[in-house]
């Protein structure tokens, strides 16, 4: 058995390379990040390429936009704004950050994934027993998700399918009301079920992403991740479906709770839909989150399907020198047993585990060079690759 062992093991490492390395990013950290609209709305087609462009040196493979409509209300008045010409947005006419977006996509390589729309009444609801008031918005606010969906799909859909990654779904459900799950669950499943089956209508082969949050002095992770199973087996989501589940907004978890919320969402939910994790990038008074707490609550947590941000673009574009976030990704990068160092340990263990006679990395996305979402011999060998000497 050992013979037979050695000898996989040298032919995993004589393995010729098959990813090319001018269209692979090498061993990439973070598959996306949030961009809030307000941020990018009046962006040229110029400046949503040099952001990319800086993205996609940064290993990301897609953004977010976190909506494409944004309803604001006041005491007295509604400000509306899109990232679209929308019917929605009075007077937005001549909106088109989306579309330079997606051309800044095909131009770069990158994806986007497309945020539906954000409505701020939906935290004036959820703290009580649902009322007529909330379902009446709510009713409201699912109109308002499908018709973006209809509108995107008549302005982009044929031009830019290959660059759209999926759809986000702005509602950040949360456990505000643990003793009302039971009347909110199948409220937001109703929801769900109804953009689920627009897009389905217009983009079949493309994914919903929602990234619920948790607060945990408001309940526990069981009674939490039974009412997001609940939400998700009603509301008619697909195993390609993305829960990327972020923690209380800039309240600096613990590793031990991070990963004990992350680990109970997922055997709950993780035969339903694809869990990947939501990292903060903000402190609790809004400054960047620190590199050093961020590789923590990443390894933390190395055991989800990916990870994204909110958002490096806020927090840490132009401040890599500040954040130490580029130091962040050179030391990670190729880490795959997770003990800070990037070196020929890291090969052993992926070689370990490829023949069966080791334990599973430490933190196995820093391996995956390929992006197939698992490791395997074509990682091995820009594993390799990256520790020869230039």
């Amino acid at each position: 058995m050992k013979r037979i062992t050695a000898v996989l093991l040298a032919a995993l490492l004589l393995l010729p390379l098959t990813v090319s390395a001018e269209t692979a990013q090498a061993f990439p950290l973070f598959e996306s990040s949030f961009l809030q609209g307000w941020l990018c709305r009046d962006w040229t087609a110029e400046r949503f390429r040099q952001e990319l462009d800086d993205m996609k040196a940064a290993g990301f493979r897609s953004v977010i936009l976190q909506s494409s409509v944004d309803l604001t209300h006041t005491e007295t008045d509604v400000y509306t704004a899109a990232l679209y010409p929308s019917s929605l947005a009075a007077g937005r006419e001549q909106s088109h950050a989306l579309e330079y977006a997606l051309q800044s996509a095909a131009e770069t390589g990158m994806q986007i994934r497309i945020g539906l729309v954000s409505d701020d009444r939906w935290w004036d609801y959820g703290w009580d027993m649902p009322d007529a008031g909330f379902r009446n918005w709510l009713a409201q606010n699912t109109a308002d998700q499908c018709t973006v969906i209809r509108e995107i799909a008549e302005q982009f859909g044929e031009r830019y399918a290959m660059q759209i990654a999926g759809f986000y779904y702005p509602n950040e459900i949360w456990n505000v009301t643990p003793d009302c799950a039971d009347a909110y669950a199948p409220l937001y499943a109703a929801q769900l079920s109804a953009v689920r089956n627009a897009l389905a209508e217009s983009f079949p082969e493309h994914s919903l992403m929602l990234s619920p949050f948790y607060n945990k002095t408001l309940g526990e992770p069981e009674a939490y991740s039974a009412f997001l199973a609940e939400i998700i087996r009603s509301g008619s989501l697909r195993r390609t479906d993305i829960l990327a589940l972020q923690d209380g907004a800039g309240r600096e978890y613990d590793a031990g709770t991070l990963r004990l919320w992350q680990d109970t969402v997922y055997a709950a939910c993780g035969d339903m839909i694809t869990v990947w994790i939501n990292n903060e990038t903000f402190t609790s008074d809004y400054s960047p989150l620190s590199a050093d707490r961020l590789c923590a609550d990443y390894l933390a947590t190395s055991s989800a399907g990916r990870h994204i941000l909110f958002s490096w673009n806020h927090y840490y574009h132009w401040k890599e020198q500040e954040s130490g976030f580029d130091q962040l990704l050179q030391s990670m990068a190729g880490d795959i047993n997770a003990d800070g160092t990037f070196d020929a340990d890291d090969a052993a263990c992926l070689v370990q585990w490829l023949c069966g006679t080791g334990n599973a990395p430490g933190n196995w996305n820093a391996g995956d060079a390929d992006g197939s979402g698992d490791l395997n011999a074509a990682d091995l060998t820009l594993l390799k690759r990256h520790l020869m000497p230039a």
